[in-house]
């Protein structure tokens, strides 16, 4: 077998940061990354099935920032100067959707379970895969230095994953099943 270029050259469990760091493919950082991944895959799949073109953009725009996120993280604090700005901004942004969205819906008395219209299970999948980021970043902090903001932002869009997922359930005339216990 020939040479496969940039591709496969992590075959023997390590691979490189943009710094050019060599890490195993276990390392904190990475984990944050692939989750981080998977996170915006699955929006990605979310937008390929909402027809609403706000959330979209919206969803679009989310993609963007978890790409952002991803960069600060592999720098590891590096550039937090020359962009600290960037991070603030998007959790402006987030902050402000949730209270839109907020105000859309009736106000829940009761834990619902996930699920409803295909477009809201889905982004229920979403919510649980962000706070699955936010852990891992929790843990990477405890190692390297985070941006604030980016914790409190992966916090935020959790909440508005949640939001979206019952505003797709309350546009589409899906009944949010509750569980029995009251809040």
């Amino acid at each position: 077998m020939g040479k496969m270029g940039k591709y496969g050259r992590g075959d023997n469990g390590e691979t490189y940061l943009l710094t050019g760091e060599k890490v195993w493919k276990d390392d904190p950082r990475l984990e944050v990354l692939g989750s981080l991944d998977e996170l915006s895959s699955i929006i990605g799949l979310a937008k390929s099935i909402i027809d609403e073109e706000d959330v979209c953009k919206i969803l679009e725009t989310i993609q963007e920032h978890l790409f952002s996120i991803g960069y600060k993280i592999q720098l590891e604090g590096k550039d937090l100067e020359d962009n600290n700005e960037e991070i603030k901004n998007s959790l402006e942004d987030l902050e402000s959707w949730v209270r839109d969205y907020e105000s859309e819906l009736p106000v829940l008395k009761k834990f619902i379970f996930p699920g409803g219209d295909e477009s809201a299970a889905i982004l229920h999948v979403a919510r649980a895969i962000a706070r699955r980021v936010e852990r891992r970043i929790i843990t990477l902090s405890k190692e390297k230095p985070i941006q604030s903001e980016i914790l409190a932002y992966i916090n935020r869009l959790s909440t508005l994953l949640f939001l979206l997922a019952r505003y797709m359930n309350f546009k589409r005339g899906f009944k949010e099943k509750e569980w029995s216990r009251e809040i």
